[in-house]
């Protein structure tokens, strides 16, 4: 076997199987498929015809050969139009996502699944071409849509990946892109992003490989005379979303070798540590803050990550439906039980369950989850028997569990159960290092392909601003920037900030439930003076009109949300970005 350093691995170069006209129309087209083949810890990437079958094997004459013991001289083949794959009557069997694929008809696969033949893994994966053949190293939509494809696949099939911010001075970009294409494999991806500025994705590369990927990019453009630094962030220890994990790789830019750590650094690797165990843990939090993508990294980073993650937001639904929700029904239990139901724990076996504002929870719900928490049976709503379940229990909240208690709202015996280990996330205003790359990443996702200036006196602007919805609040006000600059620069003017709310104090968790007011047109603060810019006046007409309807609908978000045409997730944001709190119905 070849070094494990497999992402320097040659890539297979020739390009024979490309003569045909169908495979030709396919890369004027701009797409191929690859096949990234993995055995004993060694990559490597085959490109694919357009259409037509490939006989998978360790025979010299085989389309995709595999020169290892346990693959027969003529494996398998593999139907490129449709996709599909048939076992030829190999010794060791072939296998589609671990189920096994027959030697008399067809096995349909699909993009990103995993075939196994013998002790290889072969996954299909979607690769831009350019006219000469050769890997597309730029892309209109920029670096987003493929970080979230393999967010995506990463959850599906539990492999790393990382994404790289670079920042080079010298050398121009077609000299930086040409050394960067001959060191990077087919399925790697590198973008320009403005002056000097390189985006790139390492696919199946985690661990130590990363820093060694690092390490061999920064020397080889040094030999050039091109001075480079890079910021690196990995699925999943520092982030499960697109967004998340490109505001961290240009924080670790900006910050540079050897900066001091962050609260955040203590976060990171307290989640990698209780990501081992089953213990329950607690995430505290202001809204916004990103409690669900940090018990989701929990989930990613643990020996349950291939199977469920269950998510369920304990004031989404009302107290009669989550019950059954959590716990499932069966027929006949109450009307409108047509057929039985198993509750989100069932579905969850062997993943884990997130349960986001558990302060919400019903007195009566909170009883029978702590039985579940203690016996790990779940008994159905109608049920004289319970089921075993082997799920991990997240929780999450943005109040004082122990003010609760003390205000008889939640279970003491319940609060110490849940409470197995506690993780405090700072609120934005205290993590001044991920607002700007936050709102470069927040940009990016808004004007896709084009490129955003984010100058000094906006990052000041963003950096003295206190954030009370914290990352909410700010993408909504860098997207509404955005759509106002009508891409290119922004600048302070297109954001639409409440410099009242900066000398607010805040505290990072609620103490006690939220005094509602009454939503009224009178009693809503008056419009701004006239020569207020036009993002704040349309800022104030849409506070107005959302404080109007949740007064007409008595408090009921989603009558509120339909009368206003959105979503009611968008009419929570909006809540929020506005420091509104969320009403209950009347």
């Amino acid at each position: 076997m070849r070094d494990r350093l497999h992402w320097l691995l040659p890539v297979a170069s020739d390009f024979d199987d490309l003569e045909t006209d169908a495979a030709r129309v396919a890369i004027e087209a701009g797409t191929r498929l690859h096949a990234m083949i993995t055995v004993e810890g060694v990559v490597a990437t085959k490109l694919l015809p357009a259409s037509g079958r490939v006989v998978i094997g360790r025979s010299s004459d085989c389309e995709l050969l595999i020169p290892h013991a346990s693959v027969s001289r003529r494996h398998a083949v593999l139907t490129l139009v449709p996709l599909a794959v048939v076992d030829a009557g190999s010794r060791n069997g072939t296998r589609v996502q671990g189920k096994a694929a027959s030697r008399t008809a067809p096995t349909a696969i699909a993009i990103g699944d995993a075939i196994q033949v013998g002790e290889a893994t072969i996954v299909i994966q979607p690769v831009p071409i350019s006219f000469d053949g050769k890997p597309l190293m730029a892309e209109r939509d920029g670096l987003l849509p493929p970080v979230d494809a393999e967010c995506a696949r990463s959850a599906r099939t539990g492999s790393p990946f990382a994404v790289a911010q670079l920042a080079t001075e010298g050398g121009g970009s077609k000299q930086v892109l040409g050394l960067l294409r001959g060191l990077l494999r087919t399925t790697d991806i590198v973008i320009g992003d403005g002056e000097g500025g390189y985006q790139i994705v390492l696919v199946e590369t985690g661990g130590g490989d990363v820093s060694i990927a690092a390490t061999r990019i920064t020397e080889l453009l040094a030999r050039h005379g091109v001075t480079a630094r890079l910021g690196v962030a990995r699925y999943p220890e520092d982030g499960v979303i697109a967004e998340q994990l490109i505001a961290h790789a240009y924080e670790e830019i900006a910050r540079g070798p050897g900066a001091p750590a962050t609260a955040m650094d203590g976060v990171r690797a307290l989640v990698r540590q209780v990501a081992t165990g089953d213990l329950s843990v607690l995430i505290l939090g202001e809204t916004g803050v990103g409690k669900e993508l940090y018990a989701e990294m929990i989930h990613r980073l643990s020996s349950r990550a291939s199977k469920p993650f269950v998510k369920l937001n304990c004031s989404a639904l009302v107290e009669s439906l989550i019950e059954s929700e959590l716990f499932g029904h069966e027929r006949g239990a109450f009307t409108g039980a047509t057929n039985a139901h198993p509750g989100l724990l069932e579905t969850g076996e062997g993943g884990t369950i997130f349960l986001d504002e558990i302060g919400e929870l019903p007195l009566g719900v909170q009883a029978k989850l702590l039985r579940v928490l203690e016996e790990r049976v779940v008994r159905r709503i109608g049920a004289t028997t319970g089921r075993k379940v082997d799920v991990r229990f997240v929780f999450a909240t943005n109040r004082s569990l122990s003010a609760e208690v003390d205000a008889g709202r939640f279970r003491r015996d319940l609060y110490y159960r849940i409470n197995g280990v506690t993780i405090a996330l700072p609120p934005l205003r205290e993590r001044r290092s991920e607002i700007v790359p936050l709102a470069r990443a927040f940009a990016s996702e808004s004007r896709r392909g084009e490129t955003i200036t984010i100058g000094a006196e906006l990052t000041a602007a963003l950096e003295h601003h206190s954030w009370p919805g914290n990352i909410r609040e700010l993408r909504n006000t860098i997207e509404r920037a955005v759509l106002l600059s009508s891409g290119g620069t922004i600048r302070p003017r297109h954001l639409v900030l409440d410099a009242e709310r900066d000398s607010e104090p805040h505290m990072r968790v609620r103490d006690s439930r939220p005094t509602i007011p009454t939503f009224s047109a009178e009693s809503a603060p008056p419009v701004r003076p006239s020569n207020q810019s036009l993002a704040s006046a349309l800022a104030d007409v849409e506070r107005q009109r959302i404080l109007e309807v949740l007064q007409q609908c008595g408090g009921n978000q989603s009558r509120a949300a339909r009368i206003l045409g959105i979503s009611r997730t968008t009419l929570q944001a909006r809540l929020d970005a506005y420091g509104l709190p969320r009403p209950r119905k009347s």
